[in-house]
Formats: structure tokens, sequence, C-alpha cells
């Protein structure tokens, strides 16, 4: 939402070098990031391979005595970009030239052969930098479903409340000495109170704290986000800023991982360091381990197993598909891929009401950025600019059948241009060339938060620079099209409320004239889209005959010694709520775990595959 890109200079990690610090105020503070050559003649006890939200955590946390030697690398930039920190740019970081990795799935034929755009942060940061900031930890459930011992939501619950930093002072389920900063949203708009009192007149209850694990999800109010007075925060400013100056932490952006070399010995496989390069044809580097060293993969649910593959360590078959040796055979690799599928509802309002959306409070009639929107952010730090748009909504159950919430609804307090709630943006762009004002109305962005379906990443190739295959695979249990089916339903008969009734004309998406299941069902599979919570690809569990690639009592990858993952693909279930608070939550424990300060559970010796 923020008008033209401002991207700052693309870090290659090739020489030193300082991020300029960004203009009005917003961000004042520079990183010196090291050269990518200086790296050669150094070892190191821990190799974070991705500096996302898991890799920024255990930056700081594993480096904070000073003892041991950390080196961090991030294929892309810095996260230093204003339209990462100020909460309204998000509408600039989709399908971004930079700040994204550009990589869609494989065609679906079940979505009428259409390919899913998949956002995932390229930055330090990852996609803690580029999602919408909602801070969801799930329910109880969700944890005690894995059944795994050690993960229960009595484990999990102590290290969600020691990551926070919640900003409304001392409450039950919340911490204030942690990193994580948490605050309620603070831009309110008068359609966030008439979509709450049409929730009401359609029977759902308020909820004041989706976090609050003492009572049930269900209910509609205010989604707590990791914003620190307005600004983004995430893990690159909340964690590994905060420790740039330290002598024992290298950092190198535009680094990107091309394998982990793993040295076959008598006493099995050996993680020795990786390989990288600073561009596809450009110059290749390596990066060793210390003895005793670990090499922790925190590149996220796609590229952390596609990297594994590309190291020999994936499924056998697929592996020798592509001339790979194997070096060790994990079928788990890369399968049990799991998101949240979304669609939209989206109401344009009548005339006399179309300046009460945010869209209405930031552009002016010719699509330029109204100045007083920019003094309310720099000033105030509030206003339109301090939303992602989607901070207020409700947790439901679409039937009966379901135990707790299938369903999280977002509401936008703006009408969606196109029924992909990624390409309404581009759509905007063409608007401004125009002269056109965004129109007035509301959105519903529909998410099946406990989606069954499970997709996998693939190799395409042997080249790392080659994206992988990625099969979303949405719908393959039914289940989760019910969900968005019965979803589109309960969004309407909450427009259908006075409250917002009064204030609306005309049902853009899906159209008042799909109305049957057979039409409803049709107009989701062809505008489902997702909503950016891939886990599960390299998922945690006792043994590799389940199909778990890391051990759940540490992390670590079966068969193969130095080498843990610590991201969102150690998730074996999808949590019904935004992964990245359960990213962090598990990031916070590895590295207690990995500095001694605690145990997960017994590990058990594997029955191998």
């Amino acid at each position: 939402m923020l008008g033209q890109r401002s991207l700052g200079a693309h870090m290659k990690g090739v020489k030193p070098c300082a991020r300029p610090a960004l203009r009005a105020g917003i961000l004042r503070r520079s990183i010196t990031v090291k050269a990518a050559a200086s790296v050669q003649t150094e070892k190191f006890d821990y190799i974070v391979v991705g500096g996302g939200t898991a890799g920024c955590i255990l930056a700081n946390k594993l480096s904070a005595d000073g003892s041991k030697k950390v080196l961090v690398l991030e294929a892309g930039p810095s996260g230093d970009a204003m339209e990462v920190a100020v909460p309204a740019g998000i509408a600039r970081l989709f399908a971004h030239p930079v700040l994204d990795w550009g990589m869609s799935s494989v065609t679906q034929p079940q979505l009428v052969a259409r390919e899913i755009y998949l956002a995932r942060g390229r930055l330090l940061g990852g996609s803690s930098g580029t999602n919408a900031t909602l801070y969801h930890r799930g329910t109880p459930a969700d944890y005690d479903s894995w059944g795994l011992e050690g993960w229960t939501s009595k484990d999990v619950l102590d290290w969600f409340i020691k990551a926070e930093c919640y900003a409304d002072g001392p409450r039950a389920f919340h911490g204030q000495s942690g990193s994580m900063n948490v605050e309620q949203p603070r831009y309110q708009n008068v359609l966030h109170d008439e979509f709450f009192r049409a929730a009401a007149a359609a029977g759902i209850p308020a909820n004041p704290d989706f976090n609050d694990w003492s009572r049930p999800q269900e209910g509609y109010g205010e989604f707590q986000v990791a914003q620190k007075k307005a600004e983004r925060a995430d893990t690159y400013r909340t964690y590994l800023k905060p420790a740039m100056g330290r002598e024992n932490l290298k950092v190198v952006t535009g680094a990107r991982t091309t394998k982990v070399n793993v040295e076959k010995g008598s006493a099995g496989p050996l993680a020795r360091g990786v390989e990288y390069a600073t561009q596809q044809f450009g110059q290749r580097y390596t990066a060793e381990l210390a003895p005793g060293g670990e090499v922790l993969m925190c590149a996220g649910a796609v590229h952390t197993p596609h990297l594994l593959m590309l190291s020999g360590i994936g499924p056998a078959s697929a592996l020798l598909e592509h001339d790979l040796d194997v070096v060790a055979n994990l079928p788990g690799v890369g399968s049990n891929l799991q998101d949240h599928p979304a669609a939209v509802l989206a109401v344009r309002s009548k005339p006399e009401f179309e300046g009460l959306s945010v869209t209405s409070e930031i552009y002016d009639a010719k699509g330029n950025i109204r100045i007083g929107a920019v003094l309310k952010y720099l000033i105030g730090r509030n206003g339109p600019l301090a939303t992602t748009g989607c901070d207020h909504g409700a947790f439901v159950r679409t039937s009966a059948a379901h135990s707790q919430p299938d369903l999280q609804m977002r509401f936008v307090p703006g009408c969606a241009l196109v029924a992909d709630g990624v390409k309404a943006y581009v759509a905007f762009g063409e608007l401004k060339k125009q002269g056109c004002a965004w129109p007035g109305g509301i959105t519903l962005q529909l998410l099946a938060i406990r989606a069954k379906s499970k997709g996998s990443v693939g190799l395409k190739a042997a080249d790392p620079f080659t994206n992988p295959s990625i099969n979303i695979n949405y719908f393959s249990d039914p289940e989760d099209l019910a969900t968005l089916r019965n979803g589109v339903r309960f969004a309407r008969e909450i427009v259908a409320q006075e409250p917002l009734r009064k204030l609306l004309e005309e049902e853009t998406f899906p159209g008042e004239r799909i109305a049957s299941d057979t039409d409803i069902d049709e107009y989701v599979r062809r505008t489902v889209h997702s909503g950016n919570a891939l886990v599960g690809t390299c998922a945690m569990g006792t043994s590799p005959a389940s199909g778990a690639v890391v051990s759940s009592a540490d992390l670590k990858v079966f068969g193969v010694e130095g080498l843990r993952v610590v991201d969102a693909s150690v998730l074996p279930h999808i949590p019904g709520g935004q992964t990245g608070a359960a990213t962090v939550m598990v990031a916070e424990r590895a590295a207690a775990l990995l500095l001694g300060r605690t145990t997960i559970a017994p590990r058990r010796e594997p029955v191998c595959a």
C-alpha cells in the first residue's frame, strides 16, 4: 500500500557494506554484513543456513556469551527496507523482485489447472518480514494432537510466554521478558465495529484474547500483531539486529546455500560444513565447521527439504533419479507439506460510505498516498499505515462436526479488486495508471486453518538454482473444500446482518449468482490462494519409519550427525493459527537445548526405514 518500492542496496556478501539509514525517521540504524570470502579461513561452531524467522533467533541466542562462533548465510538482503518496516507496506512485498522468492506450485489439475503463488520471504527475517504480522499460537489441542513427548500444550506454552514481550501489561498467557514484541492493533476503523456487531448478530461470541488458552478459540475480536509501536517486529529487528556487533557472529547476505557437505565416515555420515554461492554463475564458497560443530537448517518448509535432497538426504528413489549420491535414505524429506488455503468474499459499499474504507484513508481519488496518513504514522504511530489490513476478524466452526474452529475470517475494511488476495495489489497498479480510486467496501478472507490436505516438495533438477517442485495439493482431502464452501455461506450470513447490510451494496466476489454448492466449489477452486503458512516437510517424530525426518527429542536429522533442522518444516501438523508464532517457539526451545539449558524428551534409537 506504500506506492513506489524503496529497495535499498541488495547486499551480495562480496565485500563489507553498511545499509543506509531509511528516510522519514522510520528506521535510522545500519548494519554491517561480513564479506563472503572472509569465512573461507575460519571454522564455525554453528552454521545457520537461512537468516529467516528461526535463523535470526538462533544467531542471537547461540552467539550471546561469545564462546561460540556463529555464521548465518542468507540468500536475500537485509530486512531494513521501508516497505518491510511499515505494516501497510505488505502490499508491496507480494511477488517482490528482491524480497520474495517468487515461487509457485506445479500446475494443480484440481484447481482448474492453475499454479498457486507461494509467498516466501527472501531477506533477513524471512517470512516474518513479509507476513501479515498476525500473532496466533493456535490452541492447546493443536499441540496435544502431535502425540509427541515433550511437545504437549503444557510443554510449549512456557516457551511461547518466554519468547513474548507483550505491550499491554501483565496478563495470563502472555510474557513480557522475551524478544518477540506483540501488541494490540493500533489502527481502528468504524467498519471494524460494524463487523463485530454483525458477527454478534450472527451468533458468534466475542473473544477478547485469541491467545488465552483458558477459553475456546471461537469468537470475534482483535488479532494481536507482531509489532512494536506500529513497526513490524520481525525476528531480524527483534533478535538478529541487536546482536550484529558481536565479534563471534558473522552474517553474510546474498549467500545462497547450495549443499550441506557430508562426510561418509566409519561411524556414519557427518556434516562438515556447507557450500554456497553469491550468484548463480559467480564465485562458489565453502564454510566449514569446527570439531563438534553443527549445521542448523533454518531455510523454511520449502528450501530446507530442497537443500537436504540436494545434499543426498531424502527419498533414495528421488535422489537416484537425479544422479545424486544417497547419504541418508529418509523418505519423509519433502513430504507432509501443509498450508492454510484461502478464499475471499468481497462486497462494495454504497457510494455514500466509500470513504470509510482503509484504502480511502490511504489513497486519494487519483491513487496517491494522502499526506495525512503519513503524518498519522510518523507522529502518532497509528492510522491506516499502521496495519496490514487484516488484524480484526473471527475464528468459527463451519460445522457442528468440528470440535474446534476450522475457519479463520480475516476482516479487511476495504474491497478486494480481484478474488486472489495477492493479485489485488497488481490490479491496484492498473487503477493508479488510470487515475482511479480504489473502490470502498469490505473483504473477508477465509482460511481453512486446520486443513487436512497434504502436498510435497521435490526436486526438478540437481541444479541448486532450479526451484523445487512444489505440489501444494489443496483439497486432496475434500473436507478442506467443504470448510471454504461453508465459510463463504457463513461470511454471507454475517454480511446480511443489519450493522453491515446498511453500508453495503454489491457482492463482487464470488457474486450473488454463485449460490449452489457446485457453483461455490467452482469459485473456490478457481480462486483459492495460499495463506502463507507452509509447514511439515521435515516433520519431527520418534522414527523415520513414521515419516519423520528429525528426532522430536533434539531436532537432529535421523542418520546424519552434526545436522539439525530448526524451522517451520519440523511441525508435524499445522496449528490453527499463524505458524510464525509456533516457529518462534521451536527456535527458542532449540537454542536453549543447544546451550544445554533445557531438554525436550529422551532420545530413543530410531527404527530405520
